[in-house]
């Protein structure tokens, strides 16, 4: 009797079913509803991708433009600065008398101002005059050689009372009030404008109110008894033409157009600054290159009044006082150099606080102290993302209503002005900037199995 072999294989007798599974080789039916579902979740990711990368195509070529833009409007900005701080400078010297008696009036107490008016106020009254033949007039015959010292003594009163005079607070006054006097008259004439009995028209025609003298006049026809006149109105049509001059007409068109510049050049300014950084792809390196091109610009404007400084030294006359001149030139120019000096400083903490915000080190120590719930989650948050570019825009908007309402702004409540508007809107964009594009909602983190879930 032998034994049956024994096989490695199981034998079974079970037949095989539809119930098996099925192998690889075979595809699974998919549902219909998964599939589209998986057809629209792919082509959101497509579009989501294309609006955070750009399209190959249009996207590369539209950054490049608006990089371009800002570049050049940021060149256009610097440019018009420079000119809007002179514009500005000149404007309200000439127009405006306060500001042009501001300016001038240290230069009284200038030890240089004084020295040179004494000497040309003693020398005109001692040229005019003959001491010698005066005195020697006056000498009996045998002391006529006495007339030459005595006049030299003369003169060396003259210059010690004259430098007195000159340094005493009286001067000051009598300097303030003598500048602002010719400045009302000269605002007359460049305005056509009336001041006093002066009366300028925009003809050029320069013409003195006589109404005064016609009431003198009729009070003293009064005083003789003759009344006819009484009723005879003297107003402004009584005035008498001194000149005419096409000359001061053309002057005058020149004068209302730096006028009007120093209107609207910082407001342009203000706006290509604006347009410069709202243009840009990344706004805070746009707010970087703003803020930097106006700081070289103000020191290049530095370095510009110092040159001028040196050509106005070197062009001066043998009879000119240099040390009157330089004190003269360094105080007329120390307000818009003072404003140069403050622009440059904002600018380079703008510049420097707009740089420091994009430092990767830096913003992963602020990161990971994490923001209050009230700063992340907030209204006026909500309200800034889904309207960014409205906000930007009304902020350039108020900073330039606010130069316009602004009564004679210097030119360095312009420029802070701008400056302060453009991290105002620097600000707007990096509060809107964390959820995305503005009315945008942020992209889901990515799902296993399309349950909306985030992996794990």
């Amino acid at each position: 009797m032998t034994d049956d072999p024994v096989t490695d294989d199981p034998v079974t007798d079970d037949p095989v079913t539809d119930d098996e599974p099925v192998t690889d080789d075979e595809p699974v039916p998919a549902d219909g509803e998964e599939i589209e579902r998986l057809r629209k979740e792919n082509e959101r990711l497509r579009r989501t991708n294309a609006e955070l990368a750009g399209e190959r195509t249009g996207g590369a070529g539209s950054h490049r433009l608006r990089r371009t833009l800002s570049w050049i409007l940021v060149v256009v900005a610097c440019a018009l600065a420079a000119i809007s701080v002179l514009v500005v400078f000149v404007r309200n010297e000439v127009l405006n008398t306060a500001t042009y008696v501001a300016t001038v009036a240290p230069l009284a107490s200038e030890p240089a101002i004084q020295a040179a008016v004494a000497n040309e106020v003693s020398t005109q009254l001692v040229t005019r005059v003959d001491l010698r033949k005066e005195i020697a007039d006056v000498l009996p015959p045998k002391a006529g050689f006495l007339a030459a010292p005595l006049a030299s003594g003369v003169q060396d009163a003259v210059r010690s009372a004259t430098q007195s005079v000159v340094e005493s607070p009286a001067f000051q006054t009598l300097w303030t009030e003598a500048n602002r006097r010719a400045h009302a008259q000269l605002v007359t004439l460049l305005t056509g404008s009336s001041t006093g009995a002066l009366h300028a028209d925009r003809n050029g025609q320069v013409s003195l109110n006589l109404s005064q003298v016609a009431d003198q006049v009729k009070h003293q026809l009064d005083e003789r008894g003759i009344t006819i006149f009484d009723k005879v109105p003297t107003g402004n049509d009584t005035q008498l033409v001194l000149f005419q001059s096409d000359q001061l007409a053309r002057a005058q068109g020149l004068v209302r157009t730096l006028d009007r510049l120093a209107l609207v050049l910082p407001l342009v300014t203000l706006a290509a600054f604006a347009g410069a950084v709202l243009l840009a792809v990344d706004r805070r390196r746009g707010l970087v290159r703003a803020a930097t091109g106006l700081a070289v610009t103000m020191v290049a404007l530095l370095v510009g009044f110092d040159v001028g400084r040196s050509q106005y030294l070197g062009a001066l006359g043998p009879s000119v006082s240099r040390g009157a001149a330089e004190a003269a030139y360094d105080v007329v120019t120390s307000v818009p150099l003072d404003t140069i000096r403050v622009i440059l400083v904002v600018a380079v903490v703008v510049a420097l606080l707009a740089a420091l915000a994009g430092n990767r080190w830096l913003r992963g120590r602020l990161g990971a102290l994490g923001r209050p719930a009230w700063l992340v989650e907030n209204p006026v948050r909500r309200f800034v993302t889904a309207h960014r570019g409205a906000v930007q825009w009304g902020l350039v908007a108020l900073g330039a209503l606010v130069v316009v309402a602004w009564a004679n702004p210097t030119p360095l409540t312009v420029v802070v002005v701008a400056l302060v508007t453009l991290a105002a809107v620097g600000a707007a964009g990096l509060v809107a900037g964390g959820t995305g594009r503005p009315g945008r909602p942020a992209t889901p983190p990515r799902t296993a199995g399309g349950s909306g879930e985030p992996t794990s």
